[in-house]
């Protein structure tokens, strides 16, 4: 029976320390984004390495996010003004059929890679939503944040930051 109980201890100690080193390596600014293979809503793949040369922009989000929808709108003027220079992609674990009713009410311009959950949970190890990340052309993360912040306006009222809270990192990915 003291064996027995060693072996559970021991298993429920292993099984901890596995999920705690797992959950404790997250991804990185200035590590290579992992490899990824998804597809968007459309039915096209899309790789890490089809983007390489690209300066991209990656949004980290899913349909019942509050934070995530509050951002969209000066996310879509963050594209309007970076359309030509910069690839925009948002990465779900939601499902096509979900993100399609999603747009059907709300405007989102970006790329959509849909039914990423293992991508998410497991390489990336996500846990905030909404998160942003900027790839380098090598692929290469050069920014990464968790929104777009709040700040207090002249009432004291709390108002999100414009989009271009994202200018400065863009413009120096763009300027190397």
């Amino acid at each position: 029976m003291k064996q027995m109980k060693q072996c559970i201890t021991i298993g429920i100690l292993f099984t901890f320390l596995n999920t705690f080193s797992q959950n404790s390596n997250p991804i990185k600014i200035g590590e290579q984004f992992p490899e990824f293979n998804l597809e968007n809503i459309n039915g096209t793949q899309t790789t890490l390495n089809s983007l390489k040369g690209e300066i991209v922009f990656i949004n980290l989000w899913f349909t019942a996010c509050a934070p995530c929808i509050d951002e969209m709108p000066a996310l879509n003027d963050l594209k309007e003004e970076y359309k030509d220079k910069v690839k925009f992609i948002a990465i779900t674990f939601d499902g096509n059929t979900q993100i399609e009713k999603f747009l059907s009410k709300r405007e989102f311009n970006f790329e959509h890679l849909s039914n990423a959950g293992n991508f998410l949970r497991e390489t990336l190890k996500n846990k905030n939503y909404p998160k942003n990340i900027i790839l380098d052309r090598e692929g290469k993360i050069s920014y990464m944040n968790n929104g777009i912040p709040y700040t207090k306006d002249s009432k004291g009222e709390m108002i999100q930051l414009p989009y271009t809270f994202f200018k400065d990192p863009l413009d120096k990915v763009l300027a190397d």
